[in-house]
């Protein structure tokens, strides 16, 4: 049993046959395939090749050299006749001969275009393919399009008693009753061959599948003699039998009709985030979704221990500090996996808003960091710590432990003169300040500015300009491929010896020996 569905959403399929890789990569390049909507799955560099994709995978479009070396694409399309697939074949040859194409034409190809391919002319022919290939399946069979059923599992869609009548109509549909929804989750793009194997696999049973990207494949099952535990085993034997990578599979609730399935991919997609907790697993089901509330707030933990670990670069402080946070989530009973993301976020923002007067012009802390990456809790653990590790070596890196923390405590209390004298070069690092320009800002003369400053903050203007200097040098020089050379003359340096030798006067480095020390 097979459901036709409707590639109004990238997901027609099509391979590229040529000995010549040059000729297949510009192909693939073309922006065609997504005008069109045809995802192109694979690629063969021989006829023998071509062929076999094309009798395993099923493509809806072949594009392929007449000339190929071994076996021709004339002697493919004779193999064709007897595989009965139903692959539109487009020829293409270097060849201006109508014999060439009269053959090509007699073994059932499609059209027969000479290369160089000319963009327009393959987007015409495909169009023309797609069209009558939709307008055939349209009377032929059940036809529904990709972005219908994504819309249906995502509950986007209103009216799902039409949708019902849709899917369990004829003989191939599915039954108009209790059903439920089934995710295979994989941790890269799918091998070629993948949806066959499933789609064999669950012969005999009332389903539809369909790819939702290239790393998800989502499926609607009426209920049948077999659990959907026990066809989720068979898809996992089945696959590793194959040779092909293994997924993780998520299985939704039993809802009443196809209609409502979109409260079931819902609770399949939630009890697919449990593999937090199951480094090994392949099959979660609803069943393990959790039933009580958590306990944990953040209000029940102190953030400043782990702010005073960060700003004493302490590594083991805190490691410690990560491990026990993410533990206290766990409580006694397992917490929903979104929840344990969520908390863990609070303190990345938590730590992020006490420390942005030294952070904020860095790209350590992104504001909506994707720790949904980390599908373990000692990856979690691991990632956090890296994370607030990355924060306390860049922090000590630029100010050092007592500069940062006079920074959080706020600088020279409110004296206004001395926070624009601050303010105006803290923005003009990147240039040459002169004592007078500084001066004129707050309407004092430079002699009495410079006395000023000195009462106030007990440095003088030019060792404060170039502490700030220094300290914008070390923020770009943590960067990495960052040119020593570059960051000294947009400093205002002309000579790299220069800013070298002002550079190791302040940090007891050089520019190179602090790189070496902190890109490690």
């Amino acid at each position: 049993m097979r459901y036709n569905v409707s590639m109004d959403a990238p997901y027609l399929t099509a391979i590229l046959a040529d000995d010549e890789p040059a000729i297949t990569e510009g192909l693939s390049s073309l922006p065609v395939w997504k005008e069109l909507g045809i995802n192109v799955i694979a690629t063969a560099s021989s006829g023998k090749e071509a062929l076999q994709k094309i009798v395993s995978l099923r493509p809806d479009f072949a594009i392929m050299d007449i000339m190929m070396t071994g076996m021709t694409g004339l002697d493919v399309l004779e193999n064709l006749e007897a595989a009965s697939t139903d692959t539109d074949i487009i020829i293409l040859s270097g060849y201006g001969n109508f014999e060439y194409a009269r053959k090509a034409l007699k073994f059932q190809a499609k059209a027969y275009l000479l290369k160089p391919v000319d963009a327009d002319e393959l987007r015409e022919t495909l169009l023309s393919l797609v069209k009558k290939r939709t307008d055939e399946e349209s009377g032929a069979s059940l036809t529904v399009s990709r972005s219908t059923l994504n819309d249906l599992a995502e509950g986007k869609i209103l009216d799902t008693e039409a949708v019902s009548r849709m899917l369990t109509s004829g003989k191939d549909g599915l039954s108009d009753g209790t059903c439920f929804s089934m995710i295979f989750s994989f941790s890269s793009p799918m091998k070629e061959g993948t949806l066959s194997v499933l789609e064999n696999t669950t012969k005999g049973i009332r389903r539809l599948l369909w790819n939702k990207d290239q790393k998800t494949i989502r499926a609607i099952f009426s209920i049948s003699e077999k659990t959907p535990f026990e066809i989720a085993e068979e898809c996992l034997r089945a696959l590793g039998e194959k040779g092909l990578d293994l997924p993780r599979i998520a299985i939704g609730n039993t809802v009443g009709r196809p209609g409502a399935i979109a409260s079931s991919f819902s609770r399949a997609a939630m009890a697919l985030s449990y593999q937090l907790y199951d480094e090994y697993g392949r099959i979660f089901t609803s069943e393990m979704i959790a039933s009580t509330p958590p306990e944990y707030k953040p209000a029940d933990r102190d953030v400043e221990p782990l702010e005073e670990y960060i700003l004493n670069n302490d590594k083991d402080g805190i490691q410690s500090y990560s491990v026990s946070f993410i533990k206290t989530l766990l409580g006694k009973t397992l917490p929903p996996p979104n929840y344990v993301y969520s908390i863990t976020n609070w303190l990345i923002r938590e730590i992020g808003n006490r420390l942005k007067e030294l952070i904020n012009t860095s790209a350590l802390l992104p504001e909506a960091p994707d720790i949904t990456k980390y599908r373990t809790i000692p990856a979690l653990e691991e990632g956090l710590t890296d994370l607030f590790c990355r924060i306390a070596t860049y922090i000590d890196a630029v100010y050092g432990k007592e500069e940062a923390r006079r920074r959080l405590k706020g600088e020279n209390g409110s004296d206004e003169i001395i926070q624009k004298m601050i303010a105006y070069i803290n923005e003009h690092t990147e240039e040459q300040i002169r004592l007078e320009d500084v001066a004129s800002l707050v309407n004092l003369s430079p002699s009495y500015a410079a006395i000023y400053f000195r009462k106030k903050t007990g440095t003088t203007l030019r060792e404060f300009m170039l502490q700030r200097k220094m300290e914008d040098a070390r923020k770009k020089l943590l960067e990495k491929e960052a040119s020593v050379t570059d960051i000294a003359y947009n400093l205002g340096y002309h000579d790299y010896r220069s800013f070298s030798r002002a550079f190791k006067n302040i940090t007891g480095m050089t520019p190179s020996e602090f790189q070496d020390r902190n890109l490690q």
